[in-house]
């Protein structure tokens, strides 16, 4: 038995004589909460002004302030590109053509992204505990409140890049098992 499509009513059938029809919600763009945007509004501001105010106060790993600068930078172009509406209604090749580019941006900015987050993680990681003396004889040292703000933002992109990852396999091993097994009058690359 397949699923019914999103947005069309189910008819449900009790015996012969009970037949109900439910009719689904009208969807519903996504939409963050406001505490949500309020906490995303205040890391990104955050990282902004803990990057510039600790720029040169990290000798030992001298990225760690850069890395916090481009994460909020990058955060605010993904936000303001995906709050951007594109009009699916409208067809014919422009459209086309449009939501390709639109794709391979999208793709693009995620890619982005993900590269920038393990490159973070390989410079905060590679320093753990570093040295907060900056009056070490060698220089070598990094701020406490940069690193430690650093450290605490890394662990939290990585749980989120893995929480989006899971759900993501979660999402494809549903898609495979609701498509049930392939059918012998159909083609076999339809099917995976």
């Amino acid at each position: 038995m397949a699923a019914p499509r999103a947005g069309q009513p189910v008819s449900v059938t009790v015996g012969v004589v009970w037949n109900c029809s439910l009719d689904p919600p009208p969807p519903q763009p996504p939409r963050l909460t406001v505490w949500a945007t309020l906490v995303f509004a205040v890391i990104t501001v955050a990282r902004i002004i803990i990057g510039v105010m600790y720029k040169n106060d990290c000798p030992q790993q001298p990225y760690i302030p850069s890395y916090l600068q481009e994460m909020a930078i990058f955060n605010l172009i993904m936000t303001t590109w995906m709050s951007f509406h594109w009009d699916p209604e409208r067809s014919g090749q422009q459209q086309t053509l449009r939501s390709c580019i639109c794709g391979s941006l999208q793709l693009l900015l995620a890619l982005s992204g993900f590269c920038w987050i393990i490159a973070g993680n390989v410079w905060i990681f590679s320093v753990y505990q570093p040295n907060y003396d900056p009056t070490r004889s060698d220089g070598q040292y990094c701020n406490k409140t940069l690193y430690t703000f650093a450290f605490w933002n890394a662990v939290l992109e990585t749980l989120v890049l893995g929480a989006m990852l899971v759900n993501c396999c979660k999402g494809l091993f549903c898609g495979v098992l609701l498509n049930g097994p392939p059918q012998p009058d159909r083609d076999f690359h339809r099917n995976v």
